[in-house]
């Protein structure tokens, strides 16, 4: 299944698929590249798309599709933008948690899809590459990325 197909058999997110990276806000836009772009199938503003449908839930910012050039089936990048002080850590795993109980009773689709959780710095990190935050973001499968992201070509081996 590819990303569009899976965004597609979503209800709650019908229009919400944007070609490439149409979907990033302005203010994000500088901090969500790619090597290639014309291998991103798509993205989708989650936190825009299910303002209306949970309001008052922590809810994720980005969804992109990519093929790598070395795989066969897209990958979903789920992405958040969002400060990296150590105060901010619990918020950001709680918006993970929320997606992952989202992905898994409403979009099962893209739930299956191959995925990263990408963590993207709205201002100063104020946490080191060797911190006890970033052990805790690893443990939940949540990689901090620093200031921007840039999604590469070949997906890693």
């Amino acid at each position: 299944m590819t990303f569009r197909q899976a965004v597609e058999a979503t209800p709650v997110l019908a229009g919400a698929l944007q070609s490439g990276l149409g979907a990033v806000r302005a203010a994000h836009k500088e901090r969500i590249l790619a090597e290639d772009t014309r291998r991103i199938q798509g993205s989708v503003d989650i936190d825009s798309a299910l303002k209306s449908t949970h309001p008052n839930d922590a809810r994720w910012d980005y969804a992109v599709g990519h093929r790598h050039r070395n795989g066969q089936v897209d990958t979903v990048y789920w992405i958040e933008v969002h400060p990296a002080n150590s105060r901010e850590v619990k918020a950001v795993l709680s918006k993970l948690q929320w997606l992952r109980s989202w992905l898994k009773g409403s979009a099962p689709r893209l739930g299956g899809m191959p995925k990263e959780f990408i963590w993207i710095s709205s201002g100063k990190t104020s946490f080191t590459l060797t911190s006890p935050q970033q052990k805790q973001l690893a443990l939940q499968g949540l990689r901090h990325v620093g200031r921007a992201f840039s999604i590469p070509c070949k997906a890693n081996a």
